[in-house]
């Protein structure tokens, strides 16, 4: 008997899953700013997506010096069923005004800390940090601490919404991002990180093997009957 075509394509994986398409860039505003839970959630549901439409595998959401509408995405994609991955993030400003996004921890950061200072608390909680805006010579400092647990895990080169290519001789990771504001900003800004399936589980922006098994809603087993 015939295996099925949707059994046989499960024994593979599409190539947008061994390539993945990263936005680690999209802003979302504070809890406080919305007028109540419906709106806030309505939001979150338009840029997942608006993050489905555009192609991403993975979106950062981050929110300024907290994670809390982050980690709600997170909870909503989940419940939703969505075939997107989810980063919870946080911007921050440091003692010397280096800027940085920081990914995967549940708690504000003690502000006005030094950048390495900051990139090592991060870790220790099993935190990602992204340095982002680095003139030629903050990159000095960067490769001072190249290596170590105090310094940030990548670099942004480039930012839609802010313009400006940095070309940084450093040996970081290196993500261009859409610094989108709204769905409709996100779907309009064409720029994207490919990043291999491997390095995107070594820096701890997904799960190992997350996304792979999807299956879309339609082809559920016995969906629609009674």
């Amino acid at each position: 008997m015939r295996s099925s075509w949707y059994k046989i394509s499960k024994e593979c994986t599409a190539l947008r899953k061994n390539v993945l398409r990263v936005d680690l860039c999209v802003f979302i505003d504070e809890e406080t700013v919305f007028s109540n839970v419906t709106y806030l959630d309505s939001t979150i549901k338009s840029i997942l997506t608006s993050s489905i439409i555009k192609g991403l595998d993975v979106v950062g959401i981050l929110t300024e010096n907290n994670p809390s509408v982050g980690m709600k995405a997170i909870q909503i994609a989940k419940q939703q069923q969505m075939d997107i991955s989810v980063v919870a993030g946080q911007t921050y400003l440091c003692k010397d005004k280096e800027e940085l996004y920081i990914y995967n921890v549940q708690k504000t950061i003690p502000p006005l800390m030094p950048l390495a200072e900051v990139c090592l608390y991060v870790h220790k909680l099993g935190g990602f940090v992204m340095a982002t805006n680095m003139s030629k010579r903050k990159v000095q400092l960067l490769n001072k601490l190249q290596g170590s647990d105090s310094a940030p895990d990548a670099v942004e080169i480039f930012n839609a919404k802010v313009g400006g290519y940095r070309d940084l001789d450093v040996d970081f990771p290196k993500f261009v991002s859409s610094g989108a504001t709204s769905a409709d900003d996100l779907e309009q800004t064409n720029v994207f990180t490919l990043l291999d399936r491997k390095e995107a589980e070594e820096l701890g922006l997904i799960k190992p093997e997350e996304g792979v098994d999807y299956v879309p809603k339609y082809l559920e087993p016995n969906r629609g009957k009674i």
